[in-house]
């Protein structure tokens, strides 16, 4: 009992866990996703602050490409003092603008002013700038155009400055009253407070700013900015190796799991290309950019397994209650079923004297279809016995009969003599038919057969040795007998009515054969449907079945007029045939040929005899 308690248990509970698993995993998932686009809504709002800096950044930088200046501003010329003062104080309010400089096109400065502190940016000494990577790019400007340099630690003097200060820098070029270059415009941007801003979290989340070269631009995991740009420390190498992500292979927006964590990744779409709109004109600025950035949030594993807290625990207790009810059902179960197994025994052993009874039903029926079947053939045999005798035998007797009564009135000897030979030819045919009536009762009195495997080619052969003269006849010397026995060439049947009904169709082949082409009759061996079948063809003279079909096997019936018979050789094939418990079938088409297709039952599970 307990077996089938716990058997019982297991069978509900397993789906049952099977369900809450799946279950768990959906709602881990929904959860995952719900996370990771809580983060993609971050990524966008820190997207945001970097964006918007940019967008500041081209629209100050295109401003100095319309502005007029002097045409000898490169060889020292001042700027209207009035102009560029009152420019630095509004710029000076704006803590993120680091430097403004005016550069010649040999790469010095023209003019330089610095942030010096919150409030306030003064002229600085000048310096050579040829060798700035952000110098060249900007000798190939064309008006309208601004450059915006990558994200790198300012430079003095060639000199990574100190403190490390990341800058973001505007290059456009400018231009004097007869739109002729005479240097460029570079405006420098702090990025400190941006990426301060960008480094907020809303839960345990990590942050990370990526160039195109997954380098780390900042990250709130250190407090070093573009460590690759000065020196590495350890925590930047662990840093830059823990962002190796094996699912990070193509830069596009995406959410996965790796290494316990979740990673959200999204490209910033900075959008350059923008109306300025900048003294009352539409000038399009259009942006050149190397920057490819993207900004990664990790979500640690201790956060998700603390959310997925919540999950785990409805699942034990679910898991808990769920096996209290199984278990009250299972022993519930067990107990009805043992109450069942007596009476299902008991029902075992009425079923099985019941499935007794029915297997001697069908074998007794069996039985009684198979005797009702030979007595449908058997019927059928006695009708045309009784047509034979009510028929044929009924002509001549009754001729007979008028003849002995003409003779038993004649008078003269002319008449008896006119008679008699009538009389005589009368009784031979009486005897004749008497003859055939026996045959054909000899072949319904013969109720046990001796069957013996028969090799029907040697058969063949010795019945085509019994038509030697007639094959050799000139007449007979273009017809050819063909042998097809390879699906079989034995046959367990009665040896003396197999060669009788062999000797028939050869006989008829030969006699109802035509003179205008090379005759044959073919013997074919095949099977269908497990049984062996015989296919004996010619291309003689055919019948005509639409006229002759329900006439074929019966006694005394002739198709072919102007050629002697009887009309006793299908008539006798089919009796020795139903004797054997085999069927026929014709298919035949005038001067085209006859096709006789006899199916033979199996013999191996009845005896070697059959009954009547």
């Amino acid at each position: 009992m307990w077996s089938r308690i716990i058997k019982t248990s297991l069978a509900l509970y397993i789906p049952l866990l099977i369900f809450t698993l799946v279950w768990g995993y959906l709602q881990k998932h929904s959860l995952i996703t719900n996370i990771a686009h809580i983060q993609q809504r971050n990524i966008q709002n820190k997207s945001y602050h970097l964006e918007d800096q940019c967008e500041v950044l081209i629209d100050i930088t295109s401003y100095w490409s319309n502005v007029v200046f002097p045409a000898n501003f490169s060889n020292g010329e001042p700027l209207d003092s009035a102009f560029i003062n009152e420019y630095i104080r509004i710029m000076q309010g704006y803590e993120v603008y680091d430097q403004l400089r005016f550069l010649d096109l040999h790469g010095d400065e023209i003019l330089r002013y610095e942030r010096t502190d919150d409030k306030t940016m003064e002229p600085k000494d000048l310096q050579r700038k040829v060798d700035r990577s952000y110098f060249q790019k900007g000798l190939s400007l064309k008006k309208g155009q601004v450059y915006i340099t990558p994200i790198e630690l300012n430079r003095e003097n060639g000199v990574i400055e100190k403190p490390y200060k990341p800058v973001i820098r505007g290059v456009t070029p400018i231009f004097d009253a007869d739109q002729i270059q005479i240097g460029l415009a570079v405006t420098n941007f702090n990025m400190n407070k941006v990426f301060d801003l960008m480094k907020a979290r809303i839960s345990e989340d990590n942050f990370y700013l990526v160039d195109k070269e997954r380098n780390v631009i900042t990250t709130n995991l250190s407090k070093n900015v573009l460590p690759h740009q000065a020196s590495m420390s350890q925590q930047d190498s662990s840093i830059k190796k823990k962002l190796q992500l094996r699912n990070l292979i193509f830069e596009k927006d995406t959410f996965f799991m790796e290494k316990g964590s979740l990673w959200v990744f999204q490209n910033v779409n900075i959008g350059f290309g923008k109306n300025t709109d900048i003294s009352l004109q539409e000038d399009i600025v259009e942006v050149i950019t190397e920057n490819d950035w993207g900004i990664i949030q990790e979500i640690p594993p201790s956060y998700i397994s603390k959310r997925l807290k919540t999950i785990r625990k409805n699942l034990i207790l679910f898991n808990i209650l769920t096996l209290i009810v199984i278990a009250l059902i299972a022993f519930g179960y067990a107990r009805t079923q043992k109450e069942k197994r007596n009476f299902v025994t008991e029902l075992k052993q009425k079923n099985k004297a019941l499935l007794d009874s029915q297997n001697r039903l069908k074998s007794t029926n069996r039985l009684v279809k198979q005797a009702n079947d030979r007595l449908q053939v058997r019927n059928r045999q006695l009708e045309d016995f009784n047509y034979v005798v009510a028929h044929n035998l009924k002509a001549p007797v009754t001729s007979m009969s008028i003849i002995v009564d003409m003779l038993s009135k004649a008078k003269s000897q002319e008449t008896f003599n006119e008679l008699l030979p009538k009389l005589e030819t009368i009784s031979k045919n009486i005897s004749t038919l008497t003859q055939d009536v026996h045959t054909y009762v000899s072949i319904l009195n013969n109720t046990k057969l001796e069957l013996e495997n028969v090799n029907l080619l040697l058969l063949l052969k010795e019945v085509e040795n019994d038509f030697v003269e007639t094959l050799v006849d000139k007449e007979a010397k273009n017809f050819e007998t063909i042998y097809k026995l390879d699906a079989w060439h034995t046959l367990k049947c009665s040896r003396f009515y197999m060669k009788s009904i062999l000797q028939n169709f050869l006989s008829n082949a030969i006699k109802y054969r035509r003179t205008d082409v090379d005759s044959h009759i073919i013997f074919e061996s095949a099977w269908e449907n497990d049984q062996k079948v015989l296919f004996i063809k010619d291309n003689g003279l055919g019948i005509d079945l639409a006229q002759h079909g329900n006439n074929l096997f019966k006694l005394y019936k002739r198709f072919h007029r102007n050629i002697s018979g009887k009309g006793m050789g299908l008539f006798i094939v089919r009796s020795q045939l139903e004797a054997m418990y085999a069927s026929i079938e014709v298919e035949s088409a005038v001067n085209q040929g006859t096709t006789f297709k006899i199916k033979f039952k199996t013999h191996e599970k009845t005896k070697h005899s059959f009954s009547g």
